[in-house]
């Protein structure tokens, strides 16, 4: 069916018609991907609530298959449109130099709180000090690290900073502030003086 257009050039919508259809299981392919990508991060989180690994490797090992079901499903949107998903590999990888570039700071910090989620030189609770700051760790987040300092103001260290610089933490081999006394004599408890 053709219809006049306002040019006066006849317009054809059976040339339309398979993009549209496309389109709709592009979309339809993308909303599966993202539903299944949440349930597996879903199933996932539920399959390690009872193991003893850390939280925090959980958690960004959940972030990890969801992204990767995620993005392995939008691929496939994409090839369901028509579009080659080597071509925009290629080109996304092209836009990833330049955005990593543009963001070298703001990925450094993400690549160090990643690093010190595997390492874990502090806790949550423990005490330290990183440069001219003093306080408590409240937070380990991917970019960043939280500090809650004993004038009740919090910190916030950029995690590449915390991997560059010297972090003295005060409790991982904290000694009592006062000795304990030197134990008595065991048996002068058990004499009785006549």
């Amino acid at each position: 069916m053709q219809v006049p257009s306002a040019a006066g050039a006849a317009f054809d919508w059976a040339v339309l018609s398979p993009l549209v259809g496309r389109g709709l299981v592009a979309l339809l392919v993308a909303f599966i991907a993202w539903r299944l990508a949440a349930a597996v991060r879903t199933w996932f989180e539920r399959a390690t609530a009872r193991s003893s690994a850390d939280i925090h490797l959980r958690v960004l090992a959940g972030r990890f298959l969801y992204l990767a079901v995620f993005i392995y499903g939008l691929l496939w949107a994409v090839e369901v449109l028509g579009v080659s998903p080597t071509a925009l590999v290629a080109g996304l990888g092209v836009v990833g130099l330049a955005a990593s570039l543009a963001l070298q700071d703001i990925l450094k910090s993400f690549c160090a709180g990643v690093y010190l989620l595997f390492e874990r030189p502090f806790h949550l609770g423990d005490d330290i000090k990183i440069k001219d700051f003093r306080g408590r760790v409240v937070d380990i987040g991917i970019r960043t690290t939280v500090l809650h300092t004993v004038d009740d103001q919090e910190v916030i260290v950029p995690n590449s900073v915390v991997l560059a610089d010297v972090v003295v933490n005060r409790a991982r081999y904290r000694k009592p502030l006062v000795e304990p006394p030197a134990p008595q004599d065991p048996t002068a408890m058990m004499r009785t003086e006549p």
